[in-house]
């Protein structure tokens, strides 16, 4: 009986302490917006690091991926990266800060009441719509900007540091650079009406396609803006559609950094010639060589660091597999 006590006892301790911890992360997150800076510093990095560690550990070790580049990603990037990154998540905050004031003062177009009716549902979809063009038009026009020499020389190439790039390289950049792209979200609550609230969650959820961009492997047709979902719903997921970016569009301006400046769209690249002439020929024939790949067994590409049978040799992934098979044989 003294026994079951203490079993009762601590679980009801463990979990108190669980409500106490959830607690304080909630508080420290703040509310979704109108918290001020520290909030909003406090999500950007939480979610910044949940999708990162998502995208490159656990979508990988949970299915198959093809990696976009052979060679392999050097040591210490994914760090380097990341530590690159707590830069432009202040400057993105502080941005957001002053979205914020703007709203206060009532100089912006932002508004607070509840999304309730069914039309009201259907403007918001349009606005992110809107914000899907008007910040992949953005993204293109200030990235030509960055590979202008001297920005180039003195900001811009701490992101082409990475050659292979991770998910952690999507906010690798110079906080310069930051001010310069994250201009936008502020710009944007003086073009048109949107709720506050629908603005704070498109701008972090942007935060996750840079990410996604920058992952290693190929992630179409689930390209999650407002016309790639669109086109997944419409067409279905074996259809390519150019119109949209993808993971090795991004990737190859990694490695020829005079094309692909686009983010969301390939219009702009089209446009002005800075379209590769062969990416569409490799993308296809990726697609292809992924999709024999998953039909093989004993194939597996899904290490985010390079070539999955470098990894697999591995004294430490070794042991941990001998390590497994003896568990599994004792059982």
């Amino acid at each position: 009986r003294r026994v079951l006590c203490t079993d009762q006892s601590d679980r009801t301790i463990s979990t108190r302490l669980s409500m106490q911890v959830i607690q304080a992360a909630a508080a420290m997150l703040g509310p979704l917006y109108g918290g001020g800076f520290w909030p909003a510093f406090a999500q950007l990095v939480a979610f910044y690091g949940l999708v990162g560690a998502a995208l490159h550990w656990g979508v990988p070790g949970l299915m198959h991926v093809q990696n976009i580049q052979q060679q392999p990603r050097k040591a210490g990037v994914v760090g380097r990266d990341a530590l690159y990154s707590i830069g432009p998540l202040a400057v993105k905050a502080g941005v957001w800060t002053l979205v914020e004031a703007i709203h206060a003062r009532g100089l912006s177009k932002l508004y607070t009441a509840p999304v309730n009716t069914f039309p009201h549902v259907l403007y918001c979809l349009f606005v992110v719509l809107v914000l899907d063009l008007v910040h992949d038009a953005w993204f293109y026009w200030t990235h030509r900007l960055l590979h202008w020499s001297p920005l180039y020389r003195h900001v811009h190439y701490i992101h082409h540091k990475s050659n292979v790039p991770c998910a952690f390289t999507g906010y690798s950049f110079h906080v310069i650079e930051a001010l310069i792209v994250f201009a936008n979200e502020a710009l944007v609550c003086l073009m048109l009406p949107m709720h506050m609230g629908l603005h704070r969650v498109y701008h972090l959820y942007t935060t996750a396609i840079h990410q996604g961009g920058h992952v290693g492997y190929e992630i179409a047709p689930f390209i999650p803006t407002m016309l790639g979902v669109m086109s997944l719903l419409v067409r279905g997921p074996a259809h390519h559609e150019p119109a949209l970016n993808t993971v090795q569009h991004h990737d190859w301006h990694h490695r020829f950094p005079n094309r692909h400046f686009s983010l969301y769209f390939t219009h702009w690249d089209v446009l002005c010639g800075t379209l590769h002439p062969r990416y569409e020929e490799s993308f296809i024939k990726h697609s292809k060589v992924t999709a024999s790949a998953e039909e093989k067994p004993g194939v597996d590409c899904s290490s985010p660091h390079g070539s999955s049978s470098s990894l697999d040799r591995t004294p430490v992934v070794r042991q941990v597999q001998q390590h497994l098979d003896k568990m599994l044989q004792a059982q």
